[in-house]
């Protein structure tokens, strides 16, 4: 599932998306883009789970070409099945989300003929990893595990071109493949040799409260921007609006907001989230200048007696 600061990257981006649109009454379009591309996550959840499966499909359709040759060798004739006999392979094939929610979306489904997951068992086959568990001698579901998730880590995750390839199927995937990732990894990670086939997978949302309060905080960011940015010019003492970066702008915006109308957050829960989306979204001074503007403000806010009831509590 999606944590609360992915939630707030997902809203950063869009309002980003939504002012530079220039043009009013777009609130509700990107809006509804936005929850979109956030479900439309767990369709990428599932085609990389499903692109880690399409690998011992490939696997057992080429030991088959192998043997049907006129000439085939001992070697064919008797190949190594540890890979293709893989317990996490076994768990992925039989958990009845997958399969149900694949079938009714065969658009996230993989072919033994697409080039793109055989490129990756060719790079798989050639590599270390591949070798030296071949050659193991174990066989436990925990070196099985560990395998798949290395090889996914290595040779899927971080794959140069999985953005770009992913990009062309679904826009919003290049952006947030990242997110699928994690919940891939924490997936493979959380399957036992006795993992039923009821398992549940991940969902985008914990709870129903983590979609409201990305709705209720992309409305709330666009309704008081203009409040907001008047406390930012007043704290950027020597900085003009506009010359401040436009995503450091936008995260001040979301974290003043969650200050004043979100007073069930904590505040400096507030400030560590949106410093930790600054530094990856920014520089080292823009992480040095959102973290000293809001700091200034939640003091003033203190002292002034302006904090929400619940977030002055919670400091």
């Amino acid at each position: 599932m999606l944590g609360r600061r992915q939630l707030r990257e997902k809203v950063m981006q869009n309002i980003y998306a939504y002012n530079s649109l220039g043009t009013e009454g777009e609130e509700r379009m990107v809006e509804r883009n936005m929850m979109k591309s956030i479900d439309q996550i767990y369709d990428l959840y599932i085609y990389i789970l499903n692109l880690i499966k399409v690998q011992k499909e490939i696997a057992e359709h080429r030991i088959q070409l192998a043997q049907s040759k006129n000439f085939p060798t001992q070697e064919d004739l008797n190949p190594n099945l540890k890979f293709v006999n893989n317990k996490i392979f076994r768990v992925l094939e039989s958990n009845l989300e997958l399969n149900r929610y694949t079938s009714d979306n065969k658009n996230l489904l993989w072919d033994v003929y697409d080039s793109y997951p055989n490129n990756i068992y060719k790079s798989l086959i050639e590599s270390d990893l591949y070798k030296d568990y071949m050659k193991s001698g174990k066989n436990s579901f925990e070196e099985d595990q560990e395998f798949v998730l290395n090889f996914f880590v290595e040779l899927i995750a971080e794959y140069d071109d999985l953005h770009d390839y992913l990009e062309g199927i679904q826009i919003t995937w290049a952006d947030d493949v990242h997110i699928a990732n994690a919940m891939v990894h924490t997936t493979i990670k959380s399957f036992r040799e006795n993992s039923s086939p009821l398992i549940s997978l991940f969902k985008v949302y914990k709870d129903t409260d983590d979609k409201r309060f990305t709705e209720e905080l992309f409305r709330k960011t666009i309704r008081h921007q203009s409040e907001t940015k008047n406390m930012i010019d007043e704290k950027a003492q020597n900085w003009e609006l506009d010359r401040i970066a436009t995503i450091d702008l936008i995260i001040l915006e979301m974290a003043l907001t969650e200050f004043l109308h979100f007073p069930n957050i904590p505040a400096k829960v507030t400030i560590n989230e949106y410093i930790e989306l600054a530094k990856n979204y920014s520089t080292e001074k823009s992480r040095v200048f959102v973290n000293g503007i809001l700091d200034k403000t939640l003091k003033e806010l203190k002292d002034n007696n302006n904090l929400p009831k619940y977030g002055r509590g919670l400091l």
